[in-house]
């Protein structure tokens, strides 16, 4: 699985969502919890979708440690009621270029490079900022080793290459 990049096609989805700004990596599980949790509160019958679809995505124009701008976005089977925090929308269709990150988060670095580099020596360009969706990890496997990460570049096809 390591390394394996494939291209896929993401449905439009109903999806409800949050931005914020967390001080460093570490805060992304306090941020997408507590997320949930106020989406819950104010929509106590709102499902997900089956099977489950939801990532975190980096809104800055750059890489950055700190004060960092993110979005968790979770599809879900229906509109439901907005706060302060959360907002629904319902997203485009798109093809995004997949990787799996087995391990630490403090290695995607490494993932990011190798599907990067795939986007660029296979004609693709990137549309929107990538997605992090996160299949295992603290809240259900005792050591980062076994960690599951899915790094998703949304692209369009620009060329192709000989």
């Amino acid at each position: 699985m390591k390394n394996k990049i494939f291209v896929k096609e993401i449905p439009s989805y109903i999806i409800y969502y949050s931005d914020g700004v967390i001080s460093d990596f570490s805060k992304i599980t306090e941020f997408v919890l507590k997320t949930g949790e106020e989406c819950a509160k104010a929509n106590p019958n709102l499902k997900c979708i089956s099977p489950d679809y939801c990532y975190v995505s980096y809104l800055d124009e750059e890489y950055k440690e700190k004060d960092i701008k993110v979005r968790y976005a979770q599809a879900v089977e229906d509109y439901g009621k907005e706060t302060d925090n959360i907002k629904f929308m319902k997203s485009d269709k798109i093809t995004v270029v997949c990787i799996y990150h087995k391990g630490s988060y403090e290695n995607l670095r490494d993932s990011y490079n190798v599907i990067i580099k795939y986007i660029e020596d296979n004609g693709y360009e990137i549309i929107d900022n990538p997605r992090e969706c996160y299949i295992d990890g603290c809240w259900n496997k005792e050591s980062e080793d076994d960690y599951l990460t899915k790094i998703e570049f949304p692209v369009k096809k620009v060329s192709q290459i000989n």
